[in-house]
């Protein structure tokens, strides 16, 4: 019976699951079939032999649409559509329900609707595989475009082997926050421990996660905004917008501050919530805490004020035990009610104690609000972590404990002092394993160590080296230097609108443009302040010469941002990228080797976040920072002050705040100086100053050393199991099995592959026996199977 009439009721060969058919269009060459059962639509060349018109016969059992069912007495034809006879009911053939059955597996047989034993194999060989990659160690481990990094891997291996993880994910900037986030995120998909996830991220950041999720770990996530939302209740007035899909993501502060969209968000629920940039989400205690824990808590409460930097909401104070509640921003307030639905939470920062141990408890309680319900007792357990992770450093090093340390352990153990003893004794008596015994011991004892994972440089390995080069600019007019010291002035002060910023007959332009002649095509990222600033730049360098330029400002629309960013990665696309503060935060442009600093903010903690650009594991080469300034002025006294004071320009600086605080006014007032005639800063007032920091950096350096928690490190990397885990994904990567059963696979539904370059391979779809194979468009692409490949050119898929 031939399919040529629009409401004819067909089967799919080939996909019976997709349920009864109907015809819904037809052309000379094409027949449109809509499968209502699974909304799934296909196109068909006509005449297929992949599609069959369903008959049912006299005594079969059919239902009309409104559910009522009769027993076919008779079946007869009008205008090519059947008629079903029965009951008292005449129904045609495209009012019957869509959920009838086509037949039993024996009724198919019957009627010769078999397929041939070659189909049962490769069916049968299917779930095999399917059995085999469920049972694997590394399920969920294997389809991220990435380099196959330890630590990531560790931290991938152990959150994701708990049921559904709360963790704080804390590695130093450039060690892969973001990629471990997405690693465990896949890995819970994959094993089906959760369907729904949401991603809060900074708006500047939000394509980059798009891409990235989608580039890296084929995830299509769906980007909420107010115009979705808006398009979604327009279409289903009743649904919440937040359900139309299972992967999320989103703006924090969108979200935090649209009460109508905030309360929809949450109400949705999500298996898995992911926030990106954390210690914006402000809260602090609104007034000291008492007694001893004061003097801590002072830091931390002037600190968390003002995260967030939105108005705040208060919550209970019972909670921490004061008289004042502590104070809450929105962005932390729709956070918490998140996490207080979702089973799982993952928050990312790489500095989770940098705005004071205030803003660390706040994250600490968003993933656990039982265990971390007192702010006091938290600072007082916090005391006691030093001393565990003093043991720890010493167990760590082989070096003999003191009678302190015995005393120390023996708090530790004193619900179970015959365990201390056999421990000690152990380790006395020099027994393999007995010192990681102890270690694995105290690991339990540590307040945050199960929830927090924080890795840093000093543990790790393959980071690259920088190179300060340093391009003092002669021929500065008095009027020039004036203005760059009022433009620095303006810019500390927070107040640049009275700044008309121009770059027209400045001499930096005329260094810049000569530099990016010198060293082409090599790439440049230039990094300023403002966007106005960054604008003005360009226009000096185009008044002079017609380069490649690419622009990165929070003046963009988030999608031609990412667009620029991609044409400066493309080889032939723009040589430089003139990029105000936003792109300091979270992106990530390794491929480049050049750093141009316009400018340098007097926060050290800034500029490293600009070098953390480059400065990534994974980089390749020596980073050149380059810093032009002009000879005498305002930003020769800063940059000398960087480079000779805390040396920030060629190595990585933690704490960049604390320097900030404690030398922002006099570095300010001596630049400014610089160009004062009657108060003209003297070499000998910058040499003053710069000794000063070098003490100020030589003790903040041994105070950071013996206040790192290298116990908390010890959780957060084990090089063994790392190792293991990376040889059973390289072990799966070598194997041609999925290689040989993908072939057989795609065969079969007559996708051709073809070998390309390097082993690679072409897919082509355009004459497949189903309308679409899934991941593949009707016009091909390029695969490979090799991780190295992939990872070398993102327009490969993996």
């Amino acid at each position: 019976m031939s399919l040529d009439t629009v409401g004819q009721r067909c089967v799919s060969e080939r996909e019976p699951e997709l349920g009864l058919g109907i015809v819904a269009e037809i052309d000379r060459t094409r027949v449109t079939v809509e499968f209502p059962a699974t909304r799934e639509r296909r196109i068909y060349a006509r005449g297929t032999a992949v599609l069959k018109r369903v008959r049912f016969g006299v005594g079969e059992t059919v239902a009309a649409r409104d559910g009522s069912a009769f027993a076919i007495e008779e079946v007869v034809e009008e205008g090519n559509l059947l008629v079903y006879v029965g009951g008292g009911k005449r129904v045609r053939e495209d009012v019957i329900s869509d959920v009838t059955s086509v037949g039993s597996p024996a009724e198919r047989l019957m009627s010769g609707q078999a397929d041939p034993s070659e189909v049962f194999d490769l069916r049968l060989r299917t779930l095999r595989a399917q059995a085999r990659l469920r049972q694997s160690d590394v399920r969920g481990f294997l389809g991220g475009r990435i380099d196959l990094i330890p630590h990531q891997f560790y931290i991938l291996h152990e959150v994701s082997n708990r049921q559904i993880p709360r963790v704080l994910l804390a590695d130093e900037v450039g060690l892969g926050k973001t990629i471990e986030a997405c690693l465990i995120l896949q890995r819970l998909l994959v094993t089906g421990r959760a369907s729904r996830a949401l991603v809060l991220v900074p708006e500047a950041l939000l394509h980059q996660w798009f891409v990235e999720l989608l580039r890296r770990f084929n995830l299509w996530f769906t980007l909420f905004d107010e115009q979705r939302c808006i398009d979604c209740e327009a279409a289903e007035p009743e649904k919440n917008p937040f359900l139309s899909a299972q992967l999320g993501l989103a703006a924090t502060t969108w979200l935090a501050n649209n009460e109508k969209r905030s309360e929809q968000v949450v109400a949705a629920g999500w298996d898995l919530v992911i926030v990106d940039e954390a210690h914006h989400l402000g809260w602090t205690p609104s007034s000291p805490v008492s007694g001893s824990s004061r003097s801590a808590a002072g830091p931390a409460a002037k600190s968390g004020a003002s995260e967030g930097g939105a108005t705040p909401a208060a919550e209970p104070a019972a909670l921490l035990g004061q008289a004042e509640p502590a104070v809450a921003s929105p962005e932390y307030a729709l956070v918490e009610k998140l996490a207080a639905k979702a089973p799982g939470l993952l928050l990312l920062t790489a500095t989770p104690t940098q705005l004071g141990q205030a803003g660390h408890f706040a994250r600490l309680r968003l993933l656990d609000p039982n265990r971390y319900d007192h702010y006091e007792s938290f600072l007082e357990e916090a005391e006691s972590y030093a001393a565990v992770a003093g043991v720890a450093e010493k167990l760590v090093e082989a070096k003999t404990l003191t009678a302190r340390d015995q005393k120390t352990l023996a708090g530790i153990f004193d619900s179970d002092p015959e365990r201390l003893s056999e421990l000690l004794g152990a380790l006395e008596a020099g027994k393999p394993g007995a010192r990681e015994a102890l270690v694995r011991t105290l690991l339990d004892q540590h307040g945050t160590g199960r929830v927090v994972f924080r890795n840093t440089r000093a543990a790790m390995s393959g980071f690259p080296k920088r190179k300060y080069l340093a391009a003092p600019v002669e021929g500065a007019t008095p009027t020039l230097l004036e203005r760059i010291a009022r433009e620095l002035e303006a810019e500390e002060g927070g107040d640049i609108s009275a700044i008309r910023y121009h770059f027209k007959d400045d001499p930096r332009i005329d260094w810049l443009v000569e530099f990016l002649k010198k060293i082409s095509p090599a790439k440049v990222l230039l990094i300023c302040r403002s966007e106005r600033k960054l604008l003005a730049i360009e226009a000096a360098i185009k008044d002079r010469v017609n380069f490649k330029i690419g622009l990165f400002h929070e003046g963009l629309p988030l999608v031609q941002r990412d667009r620029q960013a991609a044409w400066f990665a493309e080889p032939d696309g723009a040589q430089v990228l003139l990029c105000s503060e936003i792109g300091s935060e979270g992106r990530n442009f390794q491929f480049a080797h050049h750093l141009v600093l316009w400018d340098l903010p007097l926060n050290p903690g800034v500029v490293e976040q600009r070098i953390g650009r480059l400065d990534r594991i994974g980089q390749t080469e020596t980073i050149k920072v380059h810093v032009p300034y002009m000879a005498g002025g305002a930003d020769e006294c800063v940059a000398e002050w960087y480079h000779r004071g805390i040396g920030a320009l060629e190595s990585p600086l933690q704490a960049g705040d604390d320097y900030h605080a404690a030398f922002k006014d006099r570095l300010l007032a001596l630049a400014i100086n610089c160009v004062d005639g009657k108060k003209r800063t003297t070499p000998k007032q910058l040499d003053a100053l710069v000794k000063e920091t070098q003490t100020f950096h030589a003790e903040l350096t041994e105070k950071l050393k013996k206040g790192r928690d290298r116990l908390l490190e010890l959780n957060s990397f084990d090089r063994e199991v790392a190792d293991k885990v990376i040889e059973k994904v390289r072990a799966a990567d070598e194997s041609p099995f999925l290689e040989r059963f993908l072939g057989e696979l795609l065969d079969h539904f007559g996708v051709r592959v073809k070998e390309h370059e390097e082993g690679d391979v072409t897919l082509d779809a355009s004459r497949a026996y189903v309308e679409g194979f899934p991941s593949i468009p009707r016009d091909g692409m390029l695969a490979t199977y090799d991780r190295k490949r992939a990872i070398a050119r993102e327009d490969i898929r993996f």
